[in-house]
C-alpha cells in the first residue's frame, strides 16, 4: 500500500472516529509526523464538515420538521374528535436526551470540547456543541484547537511506547 494511500485512510478515520487514528497510524508503518499531521488534519475538517451540517440541519429542522409534527397532532386530535389542547405538551426525555443534557449541564461547552475528539465521537460532540453552543462565535476554533492538542498528545504518547 503506498504512503499516500495510508495517510488518507488515516485522515478519513480520524475525521470519524478520532480516538483510534493514531494507534491506526502507527500500525500501518507512518511515522510521527505524518501521524500527527494526517490526524489533526482529518480531525479538523471533520469538526469543520460536521459543524456546518449539524447547523443546516437543525436549520431545517426548526424551519420544516417542527412545524410539520405539530400541524400533524393537531390534525390528529381533529380527526379523533379530541379536544385541542391549547398548549403543546412539553417533550417526554428519553434516555439519549437526559444523557447529553446531562453532559451540557455538568461539563458545559468546556467539556464538550474537550471530549469531542476522545470521549464523544467528532460528529457526535459537534453536533451536541453546535446545538448548545453556536451563538459562541470561537466555537469552531475550540473545538479545532481540541483536535490538534489531542492528536499532539495521542501521537506522543503511542509514540513512546
Amino acid at each position: 500500500m503506498s504512503g499516500f494511500l495510508k495517510i488518507l485512510i488515516v485522515f478519513l478515520v480520524s475525521s470519524i472516529k478520532f480516538l483510534i487514528a493514531p494507534a491506526l497510524s502507527f500500525g500501518m508503518g507512518l511515522n510521527f509526523v505524518q501521524t500527527w499531521l494526517s490526524t489533526t488534519a482529518g480531525g479538523i475538517v471533520g469538526v469543520v464538515v460536521f459543524f456546518f451540517l449539524s447547523k443546516w440541519i437543525l436549520q431545517l429542522y426548526s424551519k420544516y420538521f417542527f412545524y410539520y409534527f405539530h400541524l400533524f397532532r393537531l390534525k390528529l386530535y381533529k380527526t379523533l374528535n379530541i379536544s385541542v389542547p391549547k398548549f403543546i405538551p412539553a417533550r417526554r426525555f428519553t434516555r439519549r436526551n437526559r444523557m447529553i443534557i446531562k453532559i451540557v449541564k455538568k461539563f458545559g461547552m468546556a467539556g464538550i470540547v474537550i471530549l469531542t475528539p476522545v470521549l464523544l465521537s467528532i460528529p457526535l460532540g459537534t453536533f451536541i456543541a453546535a446545538r448548545y453552543y453556536s451563538t459562541n462565535r470561537f466555537l469552531l476554533v475550540y473545538l479545532s484547537g481540541s483536535v490538534l492538542f489531542w492528536s499532539l498528545f495521542m501521537s506522543s504518547a503511542i509514540s513512546f511506547f
